[in-house]
């Protein structure tokens, strides 16, 4: 918008004036526009024409003066360059124009030229109406003020249409520039980050069962005892020959008969019985093979050797066992 140049006094007292003409104006309410002669009132299209999104209305209203020199002379409003109408001393006029940039001008008849004593490039908003007053001062030279919503009801308030001058500006809406959108700017959407997820630590393998590996000269004896038992069935007397014949291979050498259990039961009560069980070999390695008692030893470990698992039966199985070792590998 140009930069505004109407006075409030100068407006005051065109107000206060303006009950004096001689001609007898249409009044109305301070906030309604009256009906004029010759002239649409307000319900007929003043302030509410038909608009479009590529038009403006635009009003200039010239306020009763009295201190001109002439009264009668007219000021040339100019838009575009091209005429738009020449307004008397109380008097309005109407335009429907392009929304955008205009140039709006202005030249007094009283001055003598052609070119207009002032040029304003204005923004004219699309959809909207705009009054603009125009102020003839003591030496004739037109200045431009644009009035607010509760100033243009007062300056219009009594004044007259210039209806006898046939206005050389005409607008065709569809030969107005389209309205510039103005640019989408896309607000990036902030994406949360998620945060980095730790897996849990891999769970800690299974101590691998330390299982007793025997590594001196020794014989595995297939005895299988019933449960709670140390006796030896008769079936099993061929385990007590191989005992024989293997300490034959070793006729100077100590021998250990190794008692071994599973860990079902109380550990001191295993121990026991792999203690009896030992010794049952003992016995009868020395009463039906003749075995030098001073040779052989029997000694029970109970369950603190285990050579598999005592979680299946297979295992346990292994873990009852009664074996022959040469100690000193002899």
């Amino acid at each position: 918008m140009f930069k505004k140049t109407f006075l409030t006094a100068i407006v005051a007292s065109t107000l206060m004036l303006s009950a004096c003409q001689s001609t007898k104006p249409v009044t109305s309410a301070p906030a309604v526009v009256p009906t004029w002669t010759k002239s649409a009132s307000a319900d007929d299209g003043l302030f509410n024409p038909q608009l479009s999104d590529r038009t403006a209305n635009l009003i200039f209203v010239r306020p009763q003066m009295n201190n001109l020199p002439d009264p009668n002379t007219s000021t040339n409003i100019i838009l575009n360059d091209r005429f738009l109408v020449s307004l008397q001393d109380n008097h309005y006029s109407q335009a429907i124009v392009c929304a955008g940039d205009v140039a709006l001008s202005a030249v007094a008849t009283s001055l003598k030229i052609n070119q207009p004593s002032q040029t304003a490039q204005i923004n004219i908003a699309p959809g909207q109406t705009q009054v603009f007053a125009v102020i003839t001062d003591s030496k004739g030279t037109p200045v431009f003020a644009e009035l607010s919503e509760q100033d243009m009801a007062h300056a219009l308030n009594g004044t007259f249409r210039q209806s006898h001058q046939i206005s050389r500006f005409y607008v065709n809406e569809n030969d107005c520039p389209p309205p510039v959108q103005e640019p989408v700017v896309a607000v990036p959407v902030p994406v949360p980050v998620p945060k980095p997820v730790t897996p849990p630590p891999a769970p800690a393998p299974e101590p691998e069962a330390e299982y007793y590996v025997e590594t001196r000269p020794n014989l595995r004896l297939n005895i299988l005892f019933d449960f709670d038992k140390s006796n030896i069935k008769p079936q099993y007397q061929g385990e007590i020959t191989k005992a024989a014949e293997f300490l034959a291979q070793y006729p100077d050498a100590q021998a250990i008969i190794e008692g071994h259990t599973d860990s079902r039961g109380a550990e001191n009560y295993n121990q026991k019985l792999s203690e009896r069980r030992a010794d049952a070999v003992k016995r009868a390695l020395i009463a039906k093979h003749g075995i030098n008692p001073n040779r052989i030893s029997s000694q029970g470990f109970g369950e603190s050797r285990p050579v598999a698992t005592n979680d299946t039966d297979e295992g346990r199985q292994q873990n009852r066992r009664v074996i022959l070792v040469i100690p000193n590998g002899q």
